[in-house]
This record gives C-alpha cells, structure tokens and sequence, in this order.
C-alpha cells in the first residue's frame, strides 16, 4: 500500500487552502459571467393545470386557501403555499391585490398567447409579505406587474418572450429583493421601476431585451443595484433618476446599444467595479449628479465618451479603468463643478486629446495618460510635464502619471506648510486585506503541521 507522507498531507492542505482564498468571492472582486441558460422547458415539472387566482383581500385569500388545501396558515413562520400549477390564461393569471398575509408562490408555470389580447402574468399591487420564486413565465405582455408592494422578494425565475416589460412597478418597491432572475427576449426593458426605496436588485441575468436593462425612472432611495449581468440590450444598461444614497457596483455588462449607466439626479451615490465592454454611446453619463463616488469601473470598446459629467458638483471619479473610446475617455461639461478626476488610467481614446474640461474648478490630478508617459528624468514616476487638457478653460493634469500602477505621493496642506510623502498611498482596498488575511491563515496552518512533525 502507497504511504503518503505528512510533508505531502501538508502540502496538499496548503495547496487547498490557497485555491479556497483566491476562489473564494468573499476573497476576491469577482466578476460575474453570464451562465449557460437553458430554455424553460428543458424538464417540464408535472404542473397541474388552474383557472385564474384572483384574490383581493386577505378574506379571499384565506378563503381559497381554505377550500384548496394550500399549506400554511398566512402567518410569518407558515405562509401559504400556491405551488406546482399551470397557468394559461389572456387576462390576468395570478392577482394578489391587498393582502398583508404571508404567502408564496413557487414552482408555477405562466403561459399565454402571446398576442396583442394578453394581459400581464400576474399582478402584485397594494400587498406585502409574498414570495415569487422558480415560476416560469413568458408569452404575456409583461410577466410581473407591480403597483406598491413592501416586503416581497422576487427571485429565481425565469421571465421570457414576453411583449413588453419582464418586470414592471407602475408604483413603489419597499423592502423588496429582486435576485436571481433570467430576463431576456422582451420587447421591452427587463426590469423598469417607478420608485425604489430601500430595495435591492441583484444577480439578475437580463439579455437580448428591445429596451433598458434595469431602471428606476421615478426616485431611488437607500437602493443598491449589484452584481447583475446585461448584455445585448437595445438602450441603457443601468439607468436611476432622482437617486440619493444609491450604490451600484459588481455589475458587467456588453453589447449595449446606450450609454451604460445613467445617472439623471443624484446625490450621495455610489457607483464601482462595474464594467461596461462594447457601449454604443457614452459609458457612464452623470446629470445634475452631486455629491457622488464614481470609482473602480471600466469601460472598454465605448462609441462615445467613457464617463461625461455632463453636470454636478463635488463629485470624486477615481481609479477607472478607460479605454478605446472613440471620443475622450472623460469629459467635464460646462456646468460640472469641482469635481476630483485623480488615479485613472487612460488608453487609446480617440479625441484629439483623452480628457476635456470644459466647467469649473475641476481637478485633473495623478492620472495616467498612455499618450504622455515621458519625460521622468528622476524616475519619480510623475511625468516632469504637465498634460494639456482639451476644453475653454485651459485645464491641465500638472502630475501625470509615467506609469498606469504608479503610486503618486501623499500631499497634506496646513495653514502654513504643504508635506509630500511617498511612503504611502490610498488605503488598501478590503478585498486585498482579505486575500492577505487568507494568506496568513494558510502560513499559520503550515506551521502547525511543521511543528506536529518536529
């Protein structure tokens, strides 16, 4: 029999450990990839077929739950359970229409004909508590129709082939989670909300939709919008209006006919580590947007500018990734205010110059130009000339960088002195912190067996 020794037992348990810290997505930024879809009727499950469910109130829900049978008793801890049927219907499938109950819908599918006579799938308006999750819904006019709803979370479905939107709210979201969900093949935007409020929607997948990928066209407030896959949509990827304390970060997106993200109205607002490849307009558009942190996103392939501030203030952009656009890699228009342009990386872009300045008092500092690396006569990694910036002001970036990973030094100002310092730079991002502290777990675990065999 092999004999396997403790210094290769060792070994095996660091080499595991190593690929779970660099696997793991709590350990690295990672990017999400679009999955390999399968159609809805790859393996039909046996759904028994139902008339319509229209409920309009929490006495006719415990009604029909009564004479159907369904599972639970409304309550928190037992919600109903309307499960495992089929739905054919042209008006409504499905209404829950003010209930406060506690229900779930699971594991159905809606079908219809198709044509201009359908209803929606099904409706959700003036109620809270409920659970849409693994139903199939396509043929209708739009799968999900939304009008006021607290506390509901829509995940895990597939929505397709529908003729107008895949999820819609005419109204407002409050604490609700929509996750999860294949979208695509609509003639219309795959998920379009009036007014979002401390509301998340994350980890869709939305393709191939005749319009907006996700939208919030009303206001947003305390939303996040996160780790969602768009691709081959025919109009915006991301688009928020009257947003305030709203983040949007980890979301990839391609083939998109627009501009990426649309901010129209914002304040306190977060966008990062988004990325946007092949955008038919701008990548990221900033209107009336104040107060905003814009970092760590690329936008590679755009057919227009890479982020135009078309107006705000007090906004920092930092630390994006710009490259090959056919117009500058960023612009600062006419009423764009102090804003902090530091740490980009420009590349290829296609304006006589790659950034233009056209407001006023906004910043251009420590940016890399891969069109002005030289000269660096003391090797500082600062380019000992400063790059002229295009636009009527005149601007300049007077430290760009010689190098795209160069750190610039650190400058702290007083009343009486200014100090520059190169020993330190920005904080270091949480995600590196992670990986590091894997790093020393697997060392720590290494020494423990070490020992054991000494």
């Amino acid at each position: 029999m092999r004999v396997i020794s403790k210094e290769k037992i060792t070994l095996c348990l660091l080499i595991g450990l190593f690929v779970f810290a660099i696997g793991n997505p709590l350990m690295t930024t990672g990017v999400l990839q679009e999955e390999t879809l399968e159609k809805h009727d790859k393996v039909a499950p046996a759904y028994t077929p139902h008339d319509a469910i229209l409920l309009d109130g929490n006495t006719e829900m415990i009604a029909q739950a009564t004479t159907e049978s369904w599972p639970g008793d409304g309550s928190s801890g037992n919600p109903y359970q309307i499960t495992g049927y089929s739905f054919y219907d042209v008006q409504h499938s499905v209404e829950i229409r003010n209930i406060d109950l506690h229900w779930t819908f699971t594991d159905n599918e809606i079908d219809g004909p198709g044509d201009a006579t359908v209803w929606c799938g099904m409706e959700i308006s003036n109620s809270a508590n409920g659970y849409v999750a693994d139903n199939v819904i396509f043929n209708r006019y739009r799968a999900l129709w939304l009008i006021d709803i607290d506390d509901v979370t829509i995940t895990n479905n597939v929505i397709e082939d529908n003729l107008f939107h895949g999820i819609e709210c005419v109204g407002y979201i409050n604490g609700c989670l929509i996750s999860d969900n294949i979208i695509r093949r609509n003639d219309g935007s795959g998920i379009r909300i009036l007014t979002g409020v401390n509301s998340e929607i994350s980890e869709n997948s939305v393709t191939d939709c005749d319009g907006i990928g996700i939208q919030i066209i009303g206001t947003a407030t305390n939303c996040q919008i996160t780790d969602n896959y768009v691709n081959e949509v025919t109009s915006l990827g991301i688009q928020l209006k009257d947003a305030t304390s709203v983040e949007v970060m980890h979301n990839v997106m391609s083939n998109v006919t627009g501009d990426g993200i649309y901010f129209l109205g914002s304040i306190d607002c977060e966008v990062y580590n988004n990325s946007l490849v092949n955008g038919g307009d701008d990548g990221m558009v900033l209107k009336e947007s104040d107060s905003g942190l814009f970092h760590n996103n690329t936008f590679i392939g755009i057919d227009g500018v890479g982020i135009s501030v078309d107006s705000g203030e007090n906004s920092i952009i930092r630390f994006n990734h710009i490259e090959d656009c056919t117009d500058y890699g960023l612009k600062t228009s006419n009423e764009a205010e102090f804003t902090e342009i530091t740490r980009n990386v420009f590349i290829s872009n296609g304006a006589t110059k790659q950034v233009c300045d056209e407001g006023e008092n906004n910043t251009y500092i420590y940016n890399y130009y891969d069109d002005w690396t030289s000269p660096d006569v003391d090797s500082d990694q600062i380019v000992d000339t400063p790059y002229s910036i295009d636009g009527v002001v005149g601007n300049q970036d007077l430290y760009p960088l010689a190098d795209p990973h160069a750190v610039p030094p650190v400058t702290t100002t007083t009343n009486t002195t200014t100090t520059t310092s190169t020993g330190t730079g920005d904080p270091i991002p949480m995600e590196i912190l992670m990986i590091a502290g894997g790093g020393v777990i697997i060392i720590l675990v290494g020494v423990f067996f070490m020992k054991r065999k000494v």
